[in-house]
This record gives C-alpha cells, sequence and structure tokens, in this order.
C-alpha cells in the first residue's frame, strides 16, 4: 500500500485537475446561457448526472441523492432553481467561479470526504464549518450590544487566524463564517481571505463600510460572501442601529449587486418587529435588491443586559418559521431559520459534531460550542502556543458532554440546549465548569427571571408543535 503522504499528494494533483476542469466548464456554462440559457441548462443537467453515476457509494449515498434532487429539479424546470440558476450565472467571474469550485465542490462535495477522513484518521467528529469573530470592534452603537467597550488592542492577531484557517484546510472544513463585531473594519481580513482561496467566506456585516471600492474588492476576491444585517425597513432597523442606517444599508446591497457579489441578509426576530416579518413586501424588497440567501437568528436572552420579554412568544415563533417555509417554496432566494429548521440538520450542531456541526472561535481566541453559549474551556492562542491544532479543541470535556447528549429533542425544531431544552445546558455547565466568556454569560443559568421565562416558553412551545405537522 502506499504511505499516507503519498495518498495525500496523489488526491491533491487529482484534485486541482478536477477543479481545473470546473472552471473550463463554468466558462461554458456562461457564454452558452448567454446565447442559449436552455441549452446551458442541458449541458448541466448532463454534467450532474455524470457526477452522480461516478459519485462514491456507501456513506457518501447523500451525495448522490442530492445529486439527483438538483437534476429532477432542472428537468421539471423549477422555477426557483431556474431562477438561483440565472443570477450566479449572472455574477462577476471571480465570484462565480468562487462559487462553484470553493462552495459546491471543496465545502460540500470533495470537503466531505476529506472530513470524513480526518475523522477516521484523528479519531474525532469532523465539523463541517465554524464561526470566528477576528475583531469586536465596530462603528455602529446598537442597542443590546456590547461591541462599543472593544478596542484594537482586542482583535485576534492577523498570525492566529492565518494559522486558524490553514488547521481548517487540514480538517477539510472550506466554509467558514466570519462575525463580529463588524468584520469590515479590519482590512486586513481581505488580505486573509485572498490567501485562503479554497475557503468560502461568509461574513456578517452591518454593511454600512461597503463603498463601491470595498464592494469591488470583494468581487475581485470572489469567495466572500457578506451577510447584511437588517431589522426591517427603515424605522425597524434605525430604531435599533442608528438614524440613517438603513439608507445606508440599501447602498451597500445596491454597490454588492453592482459589483456581481452574491450576499445575504440577517434578521432577528422579536417581539418588536415579527408582524412585519411576516409580511410579503419585506422579502419582495429584499430579493429586487439582490439578496441571494437570509438567515433568521430569533432574539434569545444572552448578551448585554438580557431580557426574556423581548423573546417571540412561541406562537409567533411557528409563524415565523412557516413564513421561511414560504420563502423557500416561492422564491429565488434561500432563507434558513436557525432554530426551527433542526429537521434538516438533525438538531443541535453545537460542540462540533459530525455531519454539520460547528464551534465559535471568539475575538479572545476562546472557543466556545456556540456561538450564543458564552462559555469555554479551551482558547486557541493556548492551543497553538503548546505546539496544538485547531482540533484539539473537539476533545474538550465540554465539546464531548455536548455531543453525548445531542440530539436534545426528539422533535427537531426544537434542537436548542439554551431555550427549547433548557436544563440540558444548565446540567452540563455544571458538571464540567466551563469558564464564562462574556459579561453576564452566566445569567442564562442563574437569574430567576430567564431561569423561569425559558422554563415556561419550552413547555409551551412543545405542547404546541405537537399539534403542528410539517
Amino acid at each position: 500500500m502506499l504511505p499516507l503522504q503519498k495518498i495525500n499528494k496523489l488526491s491533491n494533483i487529482k484534485n486541482a485537475i478536477y477543479k481545473n476542469s470546473l472552471n473550463k466548464f463554468v466558462a461554458l456554462l456562461v457564454s452558452e446561457y448567454k446565447k442559449n440559457p436552455e441549452k446551458s441548462i442541458n449541458r448541466l443537467v448532463g454534467m450532474l448526472k455524470i457526477a452522480k453515476k461516478i459519485a462514491p457509494r456507501g456513506k457518501n449515498e447523500k451525495i448522490r441523492e442530492r445529486i439527483g434532487f438538483l437534476i429532477n429539479l432542472f428537468e421539471n424546470k423549477n422555477p426557483i432553481v431556474l431562477g438561483y440558476y440565472q443570477k450566479i450565472i449572472n455574477k462577476s467571474p471571480k465570484v462565480r467561479e468562487k462559487f462553484f469550485s470553493n462552495l459546491l465542490v471543496e465545502a460540500f462535495l470533495m470537503g466531505r470526504k476529506k472530513r470524513n477522513y480526518f475523522a477516521k484518521t484523528k479519531k474525532l467528529p469532523a465539523p463541517f464549518f465554524f464561526v470566528i469573530s477576528p475583531t469586536m470592534r465596530c462603528n455602529l452603537r446598537c442597542q443590546g450590544c456590547y461591541a462599543a467597550q472593544y478596542k484594537k488592542e482586542s482583535d485576534l492577531p492577523y498570525e492566529i487566524i492565518d494559522k486558524i484557517f490553514t488547521d481548517a484546510k487540514q480538517m477539510g472544513i472550506y466554509f467558514i463564517t466570519v462575525s463580529g463585531g463588524e468584520p469590515f473594519i479590519r482590512r486586513d481580513l481581505l488580505n486573509l481571505f485572498a490567501k485562503h482561496n479554497q475557503i468560502f467566506f461568509q461574513v456578517f456585516t452591518n454593511g454600512t463600510l461597503i463603498d463601491k471600492t470595498l464592494a469591488q474588492q470583494i468581487a475581485n476576491i470572489g469567495n466572500i460572501a457578506p451577510v447584511i444585517s437588517i431589522e426591517g425597513f427603515e424605522k425597524e432597523t434605525d430604531l435599533r442601529r442608528g438614524k440613517g442606517v438603513f439608507k445606508k444599508i440599501c447602498q451597500a446591497m445596491d454597490r454588492l449587486k453592482e459589483a456581481g457579489v452574491i450576499f445575504g441578509y440577517s434578521t432577528m426576530p422579536c417581539r418588536h418587529n415579527w408582524r412585519l416579518l411576516v409580511k410579503d413586501d419585506f422579502y419582495q424588497f429584499l430579493e429586487e435588491k439582490g439578496a441571494l440567501f437570509g438567515w433568521f437568528f430569533q432574539y434569545i436572552p444572552v448578551g448585554k443586559k438580557p431580557n426574556p420579554k423581548l423573546m417571540l412568544t412561541p406562537k409567533q415563533r411557528i409563524e415565523i418559521n412557516k413564513k421561511v417555509n414560504q420563502i423557500r417554496k416561492s422564491m429565488s432566494m434561500f432563507a434558513v431559520d436557525f432554530w426551527t429548521d433542526g429537521p434538516y440538520v438533525k438538531g443541535c450542531l453545537a460542540g462540533g459534531r459530525n455531519d454539520g456541526g460547528y464551534f465559535h472561535i471568539n475575538v479572545y481566541g476562546d472557543i466556545e460550542p456556540c456561538v450564543f453559549i458564552h462559555f469555554a474551556q479551551d482558547n486557541i492562542k493556548e492551543i497553538y502556543a503548546h505546539k496544538g491544532h485547531l482540533w484539539d479543541v473537539l476533545k474538550s470535556d465540554l465539546f464531548c458532554e455536548i455531543r453525548k447528549g445531542q440530539p436534545w429533542n426528539r422533535d427537531h425544531r426544537m434542537p436548542c440546549m439554551i431555550i427549547d431544552n433548557p436544563k440540558c445546558l444548565r446540567k452540563i455547565v455544571k458538571k464540567v465548569k466551563p469558564r464564562p466568556t462574556h459579561p453576564e454569560a452566566q445569567d442564562i443559568l442563574c437569574s430567576s427571571q430567564i431561569v423561569n421565562h425559558l422554563n415556561q416558553y419550552s413547555k409551551e412551545l412543545a405542547k404546541l408543535l405537537s399539534k403542528e405537522h410539517w
């Protein structure tokens, strides 16, 4: 048998040849689409059929199923999928190339094989992605956010981030979410995105720093998808983020669309804006602006001055999820409900679990099991100081206990250990005793107001969902 190093080298050569062929194929699809859209689509379907035929069976049968599902959608001329295809084809050349090569091929197809190999050789789980917050500095002062207390000296060092991205590729992770703070306040991150050009970066941003120059830089690098935070229309957005922010967001979207960049939106449903977020005109506005996808992160009582009264009621949460499902079925703009879409990913993703899992690295280097669970045992700076690697965090007692307990609920529409199954988080923190990573982190466990609210909330949600079937 060949040594593992030779096997990896041969695999890298094979992947390089495959990617080169893919880029040429995508260029052909684009050229044909401009002359004859139907011919371009038929060629894509033909390639998908070949991909399905040669895709490995066994553990990777899911890949074949997903390819088959896509083939059916294209052959049946599904308007949603055809709309997506048209929008991707019309993006800038570099953005288009990175969408296919980084997101579809590296992250979803080749990356799965590499992650499985990593899991087998290291005897560890293989998470799909992680979130990293390189800075918590921000140019805005939004209600309920503590970013204003951070300074430049608090930023995660460039060299550490560089090493994290390098380790990620060894783990087979080619999709990374960048949060903050406001990531684009650090322009040196663009150099890292360009350097690690095999990775696809999803960057959550307030959008106000995206001028024409930055929009074009993002288009030229190609592997960056900004996700712009928006609370609703002008009234709702400016109420939380400050006067004039909504207009700046609109300008940012226009610039990204003009530059040919793939971008999305992120919204936080809560008591004051949920009625707007179930109306069609808001999403028609976002689709016209050029958004291709959206995230729904309902408010939960963590962070600065946590207030359970701002949370959606269980009934409101169900209505929001119904709207998300409607968007997916009626618009060429993919939408994801971080909580109630649990059935699509088999529940909670925290603790770097296999098959879709993730974790969060905060600005101090603390590695949290989830962006909303502000407790940690390990710090990436300390791991690297001891000649360790990013994947060492997967061995921590905190992460192991979380993975051992998943899923927290038989009904994956209630996946969360914080708000849906709150006793689970309390039990693990009591057993493992991780350190809090943010001010007021203990409130989710110790505040009688929050504890009592979550206990009642989870019971009511379970009762309502038992009557809902979808």
